[in-house]
């Protein structure tokens, strides 16, 4: 009776930890069963929680050296919630891709996070990007994107959801400062029927140029109602450093 406590309780705290990690908590609960190893094909096997011959419960896939998922199952499909990373060589280039958070009917669906992390053939990481918000259907639907490359502008930031669409090009220095001065590079904006865009680089149109500058200053107006996405995009700029190997 002991040993099945025990082994009750370790479910439970592996679970819980899982959905904590991401800020996440589902309150799913499964009986207790000892765990077993599977062969389901000959790349994949899978080491976990298993019911009727099927994973059940809490486990981890593998596919190879190259992907794997860790989290919650319920009849042989991932649902709830549990960590998908998937890494391949393309050319010389590493990519290494990375979902943490809710799934639903095997595919990401709810609250998640992705990482992207590519190196080159020297093992320098040359692009790393950070994406959370909200997934339907393996779909991104809304929420943020942060990158930073070995690129002039080095970063990018977008946001998105089902009415409006901001991007970003430039520094992840002072963007409240840069989105009012008109400093960052950048600028695209679209919420409903307002579509409208900035660059600091000059237009030889003078139309274009005025146009340019009456879109600065509809920026500058409406700043209060973008600074919750700004102060977003500063924060998840630091999650994402490009370092030597």
């Amino acid at each position: 009776m002991a040993t099945r406590l025990h082994t009750y309780t370790k479910i439970m705290l592996t679970s819980m930890m899982i959905a904590t990690s991401i800020g996440l908590f589902v309150p799913t609960t499964y009986a207790a069963t000892e765990k077993e190893s599977i062969q389901l094909s000959g790349r994949a096997s899978y080491y976990g929680q298993v019911e009727n011959g099927k994973p059940n419960g809490t486990g981890t896939i593998r596919w190879g050296d190259s992907k794997s998922y860790a989290g919650q199952w319920v009849d042989g499909i991932r649902q709830g919630t549990g960590k998908y990373v998937n890494k391949y060589t393309v050319k010389g280039r590493t990519f290494v891709v990375t979902y943490k958070g809710e799934w639903s009917k095997d595919q990401r669906n709810g609250l998640g996070e992705v990482r992207q992390i590519i190196k080159n053939k020297a093992g320098q990481t040359e692009a790393n990007l950070i994406q959370q918000g909200q997934y339907e259907n393996d779909i991104f639907q809304t929420g943020y994107t942060v990158t930073q490359a070995l690129a002039d502008p080095p970063f990018s930031f977008n946001y998105k959801d089902k009415d409006t669409s901001l991007q970003i090009y430039g520094d992840n220095q002072n963007l409240a400062e840069y989105w009012a001065t008109g400093k960052l590079v950048q600028i695209q904006y679209r919420k409903g029927k307002i579509d409208k865009e900035y660059s600091i680089f000059p237009e030889n149109n003078a139309t274009k140029k005025v146009e340019n500058q009456a879109n600065l200053k509809y920026f500058k107006k409406i700043q209060p109602q973008v600074a919750t996405y700004l102060k977003t995009f500063q924060t998840l700029s630091t999650k994402v450093p490009i370092a030597s190997k």
